[in-house]
């Protein structure tokens, strides 16, 4: 029995190109449609990881004002200008795909985001990020029962 997994250049790393793209606009100011453009030249892509990082980041450019009104609406005693670049990109990204990409599961959202924070972040930036963005999920994604 065969094991299917997902294409190198999927999804996940979709994600962690987006989430890049992201950090790297928020630094400096460039604009990030322009930026992933570059990153699609660096790395291999499967067609749909390709169109789901572009999708991601137009997405959070587009809904920004949004996007940073769902995560500002769940920090306690933080102001979203004090977090760290690398936590603002990743909220960003997972709240986006939370509000926009319906068709994707809230779990795999989440597991994405801190799968991000284990590798990019500091020891504490998991569970910083989950305490964001469960919140933000359960609110947006209500159970239909």
């Amino acid at each position: 029995m065969a094991v299917i997994r997902e294409a190198r250049g999927g999804r996940p790393k979709a994600r962690d190109l987006a989430m890049r793209v992201l950090y790297e606009a928020d630094i400096t100011g460039d604009n990030a449609l322009e930026i992933i453009e570059l990153g699609f030249g660096r790395f291999r892509f499967t067609e749909d990881g390709r169109a789901y990082a572009e999708r991601l980041v137009r997405q959070s450019v587009q809904h920004h004002r949004k996007i940073d009104n769902a995560i500002c609406k769940r920090l306690e005693n933080w102001d979203l200008n004090r977090l760290g670049a690398l936590e603002r990109a990743i909220l960003r990204l997972a709240t986006a795909e939370i509000l926009f990409f319906r068709d994707t599961p809230v779990e795999v959202i989440l597991d994405e985001a801190l799968r991000l924070g284990h590798r990019y972040g500091d020891e504490g930036a998991p569970a910083f990020l989950n305490g964001v963005l469960d919140p933000i999920a359960h609110g947006e994604r209500r159970s239909k029962c």
